[in-house]
């Protein structure tokens, strides 16, 4: 595997997406999109406009997984928040927006959809579709290890009940520093998602997660993602067959960062 040098990015400075694939677009002409255009596409188009990091996950397809659960979810790190909305100048960047259309629902319910997070503390009331950031450092999410968790809301849990259960569970995520480097949280009317970022080498165990206090409050359908680091090999102009992209698919794109966009 190639070496990629570690930078650090502000906790903020992250779209945390949350994609329902479009009723119309069968299951596996979902997951041929995502690899031959979607996820090569988002890195390609958008590394010399400041793209930081990129982990996606796929959850369509899993066994049991309810239709109001997203189909696709990833964090897209940016050098910061400014870099973000100044990428929309460039035209590489406004042409990869275009390819949402093609694979998920981009009006109505459930909508797909990408928010910064805000900074989460004991006081924080959460409400649905604000992610949260849990640790206020900077950290570097392609280098490191990263558990990601995609779970429904239990049936027998009402919705405020669900906001203040997870409000309690990321007090004590919080208190698992520095044994987390991060962790990122999005709550949905029906869902929830989660991801943390250890300081353990990727692919390897973390024996201290939030992952474990959130699966054994959520007692309906859920998944955990350990997101593989994965290179691209080739340019946007290569004769290219794709990726293969699966139901249970994760990866941690790992590519060259422009360190030079700001």
């Amino acid at each position: 595997m190639e070496s990629i040098n570690k930078v650090l990015t502000a906790p903020n400075a992250v779209r945390v997406w949350r994609g329902f694939r479009l009723p119309s677009l069968p299951l596996d002409q979902f997951f041929s999109k995502l690899g031959t255009v979607f996820v090569p596409a988002t890195v390609k188009f958008q590394i010399d406009a400041g793209l930081h990091s990129y982990t996606p996950s796929v959850p369509a397809g899993l066994e049991g997984k309810p239709d109001y659960v997203p189909d696709e979810t990833a964090v897209l790190f940016w050098q910061s928040v400014e870099t973000y909305w100044n990428g929309f100048s460039r035209l590489s960047v406004r042409t990869y927006t275009l390819t949402h259309n093609g694979c998920y629902v981009t009006s109505g319910q459930p909508l797909s959809r990408a928010d910064f997070p805000v900074e989460f503390d004991k006081n924080t009331t959460l409400q649905v579709d604000q992610p949260v950031f849990l640790f206020d450092k900077p950290a570097d999410w392609m280098t490191g290890n990263i558990k990601h968790l995609v779970a429904e809301r239990p049936r027998n849990i009402e919705i405020e009940d669900f906001k203040k259960g997870i409000a309690n569970i990321l007090i004590q995520i919080q208190a698992l520093t520095p044994q987390l480097d991060a962790a990122i949280a999005c709550i949905g009317d029906e869902y929830i998602v989660y991801w943390e970022l250890s300081p353990a080498a990727p692919g390897t165990q973390n024996p201290t997660s939030g992952i474990k206090l959130l699966t054994d409050y959520l007692t309906g359908w859920k998944a955990v993602f350990a997101p593989a680091p994965t290179f691209l090999p080739i340019d946007i102009y290569d004769i290219w067959s794709g990726m293969d992209v699966q139901a249970g698919s994760s990866f941690n794109m790992q590519f060259e960062r422009n360190e030079e966009i700001k």
